[in-house]
């Protein structure tokens, strides 16, 4: 059982640093290119085009092939990519091409962990822990970021060839490491897709996902650029956003055990909105405990939701319910680093746009209060 959940963090924290990385390199490669923040944000936005366009089909398939051989495939696969994208990176549109298609890839690695994680942990008590130990990672690579995010600025080619190195590496550990699953007909899991539950859960995903990933992939250079804080001081502002991340998570078992998943997730929407608002209004020094406490709202939700997901769905259609989830709940994704990207290029300003990500928020807890009435 440890080796799967093993699997599941490596592969989740290997797509979620491909992804989050670009929050750190695009300020170096947009000195390289002369890119604005509408081209910058736009590179984030093609790559969640190709994770939602494939999150469905990714899903049918891991419930049909098992997890194990999809992760193989995708990881194969993005070996090549980032091979590609550390040799010949020489435009702007090789670099939009590139995520478009890591994308597409990367999709299949997610569900793979929940499927994984579902097959191994389902009947237990502690499913919604599991299911965070494996979403962990999230936060974790948001720590690594933190850390390196000033040596990045320099070194910035060679994560594509750590990355390709690294997933070279899982699909080996894959191939040998198979998940005994009962293959279910793609007829049968597409079924899912039509519960009202999950599509309404998946909505509260997707106003989550919004707000999370927007902040992570723009919080770096929203600091940097627009409110004059040094690379440095902005790179520690990303390391305690990581640990709050971090803490968050691990603890919320006990507080869905003593107050349910919905009223947990509630919270941390409006923990999330009232501490951007906070940081808004905070001199530089001040934001570094509200980075904290922005980590521990901004992914304690994430938990419950998909554990909440799973659940409805049943372990013989995980994957695909989580591939639908992300199919819909990644457009937060891929519309919040435009969106936030243009609202910085009309405004110029850090305050509009930190209230520009609680909107996903907003689109959460009215999804959310909705699924109670169901």
């Amino acid at each position: 059982m440890l080796r799967n959940i093993i699997v599941s963090w490596i592969g989740t924290f290997l797509q979620l640093f491909l992804r989050f990385s670009w929050g750190v390199i695009s300020l170096p490669i947009a000195l390289l290119f002369h890119l604005n923040s509408i081209q910058i944000g736009l590179v984030a936005t093609v790559f969640y085009i190709g994770y939602v366009v494939s999150s469905i089909p990714w899903g049918l398939v891991i419930d049909r092939i098992g997890p194990s051989s999809a992760v193989e495939y995708a990881s194969i696969l993005l070996v090549g990519m980032n091979l590609l994208l550390f040799l010949f990176l020489t435009s702007y549109a090789i670099l939009l091409v590139a995520y478009l298609i890591e994308g597409l890839i990367t999709a299949a690695i997610f569900p793979s962990a929940m499927k994984i994680v579902a097959v191994s942990y389902s009947n237990s008590s502690k499913f919604t822990f599991y299911v965070a130990l494996v979403e962990s990672a999230g936060p974790i690579t948001i720590i690594t970021l933190g850390i390196i995010a000033s040596f990045l600025l320099h070194l910035w080619r060679f994560i594509y060839l750590i990355m390709a190195i690294s997933f070279g590496l899982i699909a080996i550990f894959s191939h040998f490491n198979r998940i005994d699953v009962n293959r279910t007909e793609i007829k049968r899991s597409f079924k899912i897709i039509l519960d009202r539950k999950i599509t309404i859960a998946t909505i509260v995903r997707l106003g989550e996902l919004w707000s999370t990933w927007g902040t992570t992939t723009w919080i770096f250079p929203m600091l940097v650029l627009y409110r004059n804080i040094s690379p440095t001081l902005s790179g520690i502002f990303l390391l305690l956003f990581g640990v709050g991340q971090l803490v968050g998570i691990l603890s919320v078992e006990r507080l869905v055990e003593r107050f349910g998943d919905r009223t947990v997730i509630l919270i941390n929407l409006i923990g999330f909105i009232l501490l951007t608002f906070s940081i808004i209004f905070s001199n530089n020094i001040d934001i570094l405990p509200e980075a904290f406490l922005l980590g521990i709202f901004s992914f304690s939700y994430r938990p419950p939701t998909d554990s909440l997901i799973v659940r409805i769905a049943g372990q013989s259609s995980a994957g695909t319910s989580i591939g639908y989830a992300n199919a819909v709940s990644q457009i937060g994704t891929m519309i919040a680093p435009s969106f936030v990207g243009l609202t910085l290029y009309l405004t110029h300003s850090f305050s509009i746009s930190m209230l520009a990500l609680d909107v996903g928020c907003i689109i959460s807890i009215i999804s959310l209060l909705s699924l109670k009435h169901l």
